[in-house]
């Protein structure tokens, strides 16, 4: 018999979801609303035509699929599966704009559920640098356990 949990909307659902069928769906709908309304107010004209590119939506996919969809840090930091969902940039657009393309400045991470993303953001309020090379030996730990992921 199957693990089972309760969706935040009080349907039973399996342990390993982390929400109903309905609720997913609704939270992809949100998601992508907030996402234009972020792109359409707050990030920079060039940052929100380069995440809408078909060279971005190629890469992000490479990295994830390279990767086996694994986010980094729940992987290596918590020692958990977790599937990424985004692709996160280690040096920012804003700090190096021709890295936007590059492998080796792209890790894989989950927003939702465990929200790794948002939280190596906190981390880089605190200490960038430290987060960075935080970062870049996770994906140097994988090279040398899985000899791949970072070309495209």
């Amino acid at each position: 018999m199957a693990l089972k949990k309760t969706c935040t909307c009080g349907k039973l659902i399996d342990y390993s979801a982390p929400y109903c069928d309905e609720c997913q769906a609704r939270r992809k709908q949100e998601q992508a609303a907030k996402h234009r309304r972020y792109d359409k107010h707050i990030r920079n004209k060039e940052a929100a035509a380069f995440y809408n590119s078909p060279q971005w939506k190629h890469v992000r996919a490479e990295v994830i699929r390279n990767y086996k969809g694994l986010d980094f840090y729940e992987y290596y930091i918590n020692k958990q599966i977790v599937y990424a969902d985004m692709v996160h940039h280690i040096v920012e657009l804003s700090e190096d704009w021709e890295r936007r393309l590059d492998p080796r400045n792209l890790i894989p991470l989950a927003q939702e559920g465990q929200g790794n993303h948002s939280m190596i953001h906190k981390l880089y309020l605190k200490d960038k640098i430290k987060a960075q090379k935080l970062l870049f030996s996770l994906l140097n730990q994988w090279q040398l356990e899985f000899g791949g992921g970072g070309g495209t």
